[in-house]
């Protein structure tokens, strides 16, 4: 699709998703416009991302537990006249490694600088650890009634004094107003989770002033910089908070959200006259109160924006070049990935690769945007290109498996009765129990008596005593601490030979395998096994699929 166009975007039919863009066509001469999203959008994912800096649930995205993202939710606005060119935007986001520091941001403001012709549009996370050091100084103030914010005060302004820079007003008020507020947790000695992401917007803030100094210092005044904070350009939550642990959020994103954006940008399509530098991963509910979109939110910012303007691309920068065949931690064999669907970017990032905050990807993929993951430290590397669907498999991929992605730290319940035997309404109850306790299933399998399935405590905290206790008034339950999942992306039509070659790893290796998942999804196979055989499973994997 051509993303600057006014066509509606759609999926494929049959693709997951699709029948939500379907059901959003209004009839003809009904005075409606169609819309290419639905229900509101949620930001859920794993945890510890890289930059620290229902309705018809089956045919959704099969990552979600529920609908982050449908047909509804980013209304198409009315077309320009024909005479009046419509001129597309880039969407650049630059994640905290990116703008840690004077040299990073150096680089960055060359970055967008050789980006000119195609009018950036430019998102920014915190810089370096800034969120880690507010939360820190947060937890000094409420444990120890002190106030100090000097580890943050010393980033930006000493980044600004290094690059020649004068601190401007916009930047000492913030650091005031940061100041003002630690007073008040050290005096009341609390902090509700509203003050807590109160406090960390304060990267953002900070981040995109210090960097929107450093740019209109500059020699070459080719355009100016000009910093929002995301709520001035429209971007509107549910209330709720943000997780300052993980990529979970309460709030979702308004509808409304995509219409007052893209107002808000529609003199700066037609005449690009200044560079915008927005804040990533905070935004704020109908009432003013600021909310965060978790972790590594700043990439949904991205792709929101980028759905809004019908940007011609959304780019994320990051400090490493693209997406690997594995995390080169496990393995250094890693090779670069050229080339995913958004289905299979989705599931890598779910299923544990540190690459694209899982939530971002839905929106870019609904409206056709495509999507690329850079890097920062060199941009002259193509990274990675996240597409609607592969142009020609054959050439764009060289063997049966794309990418490899884990995650540890998994508990596996168990769950047995003999009521489920022929007996309907069971599973209903079981899943009832789960929602009681607001608890997201990752992967499940069934038998006739028997339901096993995985949660990853780390995405969101889990009252798992109290879970437990209402799942055994029904059933005998077992927990397995410690387990594994390990997700290969692959195409269903080759996953019968990825499946024998891994099982002969296992096989070789006396690797018990405690779950399968296939066949959910058209792109991945998931095995569930214990969290020590991890590391050797991923390289031996990783030594099949991509080192022969």
């Amino acid at each position: 699709m051509d993303p600057g166009s006014d066509s509606m975007p759609s999926l494929p039919s049959g693709a997951p998703g699709s029948h939500l863009l379907e059901r959003s066509v209004h009839p003809a001469g009904s005075g409606k416009l169609p819309s290419p999203l639905g229900s509101p959008l949620i930001s859920r994912s794993t945890n510890d991302m890289h930059d620290v800096d229902i309705d018809d649930i089956d045919l959704l995205p099969p990552i979600y537990d529920k609908p982050v993202a449908s047909a509804e939710n980013i209304p198409l606005s009315p077309g320009l006249s024909p005479q009046v060119p419509r001129k597309t935007l880039l969407v650049m986001k630059f994640g905290g490694t990116s703008v840690a520091g004077p040299e990073q941001l150096k680089r960055v403001a060359s970055i967008i600088r050789d980006a000119l012709d195609d009018r950036p549009v430019v998102v920014l996370s915190a810089m370096g650890k800034t969120t880690n050091h507010l939360l820190a100084a947060a937890s000094k103030a409420l444990d120890h009634g002190e106030v100090d914010i000097s580890v943050i005060r010393a980033t930006h302004e000493q980044t600004l004094r290094e690059l020649g820079v004068e601190v401007p007003a916009c930047v000492t008020d913030l650091l005031a107003e940061l100041e003002r507020l630690m007073n008040g947790v050290a005096l009341l000695r609390e902090i509700s989770m509203q003050t807590r992401d109160r406090i960390v917007s304060f990267g953002e803030r900070l981040s995109v002033r210090t960097f929107d100094a450093y740019f209109n210092a500059s020699k070459d005044k080719s355009k100016p910089a000009k910093y929002f904070d995301s709520w001035q350009l429209g971007l509107r939550t549910t209330s709720g908070s943000g997780s300052a642990d993980s990529a979970f959020s309460q709030v979702e994103v308004l509808p409304e959200s995509y219409d007052e954006i893209q107002r808000n940008f529609a003199d700066l399509k037609l005449d690009y006259t200044y560079v915008p530098i927005v804040t990533g991963y905070i935004a704020q509910d109908s009432k003013g109160v600021i909310t965060t979109l978790g972790r590594d939110g700043s990439d949904l910012t991205a792709t929101v924006i980028g759905v809004a303007v019908k940007a011609s691309e959304v780019q994320i920068w990051k400090d490493v070049s693209g997406i690997q065949s594995i995390d080169p931690r496990v393995c250094a064999l890693a090779k670069p990935v050229r080339i995913l669907t958004f289905e299979e970017a989705a599931e890598l990032s779910t299923f544990g690769a540190k690459v694209v905050h899982p939530a971002a990807v839905l929106p870019a993929w609904s409206a056709g945007i495509p999507m690329s993951v850079r890097n920062s430290m060199a941009p002259e590397l193509p990274g990675t290109r996240i597409v609607k669907e592969l142009g020609n498999p054959q050439s764009d991929r060289s063997g049966a498996v794309a990418a490899i992605s884990s995650k540890s730290g998994i508990t596996v319940i168990v769950i047995r009765s003999s009521r489920m035997l022929g007996q309907h309404g069971f599973l209903a109850h079981i899943f009832s129990v789960f929602n009681k306790f607001e608890v997201s299933v990752d992967v499940i399998a069934t038998s006739e008596v028997t339901v096993s399935l995985t949660l990853d405590q780390g995405y969101k905290p889990i009252d798992l005593v109290g879970l437990l206790s209402a799942l055994r008034e029904v059933s005998t339950v077992d927990v397995l601490q410690n387990m594994a999942m390990l997700t290969l992306i692959t195409a269903k039509q080759d996953s019968v030979t990825v499946l024998k070659e891994s099982f002969a790893v296992f096989n070789d290796m006396g690797v018990k395998i405690e779950m399968i998942s296939h066949g959910a999804s058209n792109v991945n196979v998931t095995f569930v096994l214990p969290g020590e055989k991890l590391l050797p499973v991923s390289q031996k994997l990783h030594e099949v699929f991509f080192e022969k």
